[in-house]
């Protein structure tokens, strides 16, 4: 037995969690992770409510299949800049940062959101996700017309998978892919994990 006054349970997205892309749904906490099933079973058998939050991610892409050509290169800082207060400087010189660059939505992705907003669950039923970084489904359906920056960001100093954030999109799989290469530089694109929201 743990005795205590209070308890912060900090679970994030694996309580009683699923992941959906299109309309498939499985219990996980994210690609490869289970979810805290029966830990949310006990916490309801005590009585306690339970909320349920939305967490969307992008497809992740390969650098390889990327024409970074044609799209805006973007500077790190110079002198790099630690996130936090506790630091005065950060380990990486500038010259050695990872690159990110910026392309930009099509009038093409509309037509593929409006004419398969069917088969998009989170839509479908109406689950509200990040207000301040909707899916690609959501600014289709808000801010028509108009076209919106994706930022393609290497997912580590050592990695080759580019996260184009942006693009948080609960598609089929299929149709991401689709979706993905109506994009200036993102045209051969290869999609290695594709994108999903939690709930």
């Amino acid at each position: 037995k743990i005795k205590s006054q209070c308890v912060l349970l900090t679970t994030g997205t694996f309580l009683k969690a699923c992941i959906n892309i299109g309309p498939e749904k499985r219990p996980a906490g994210r690609i490869g992770d289970v979810s805290s099933i029966g830990l949310a079973n006990t916490l309801a058998g005590l009585g306690l409510k339970m909320g349920r939050l939305k967490t969307g991610t992008p497809p992740r892409l390969h650098a390889n299949s990327i024409d970074f050509s044609v799209c805006d290169r973007q500077l790190g800082d110079d002198p790099p800049v630690p996130f936090s207060f506790m630091n005065e400087k950060v380990w990486i010189k500038a010259e050695d940062q990872k690159l990110c660059y910026i392309t930009h939505t099509t009038a093409a992705i509309e037509s593929i959101v409006k004419d398969n907003i069917h088969v998009n669950r989170h839509v479908r039923e109406e689950v509200r996700g990040p207000r301040y970084c909707p899916s690609i489904e959501s600014k289709v359906l808000r801010f028509g017309g108009r076209k919106h920056q994706v930022w393609l960001e290497p997912e580590g100093m050592n990695s080759d998978i580019i996260y184009p954030n942006g693009l948080s999109c609960t598609l089929p799989e299929e149709l991401q892919v689709k979706l993905i290469r109506t994009i200036p530089g993102l045209e051969k694109a290869d999609v290695v994990r594709p994108g999903l929201f939690l709930f």
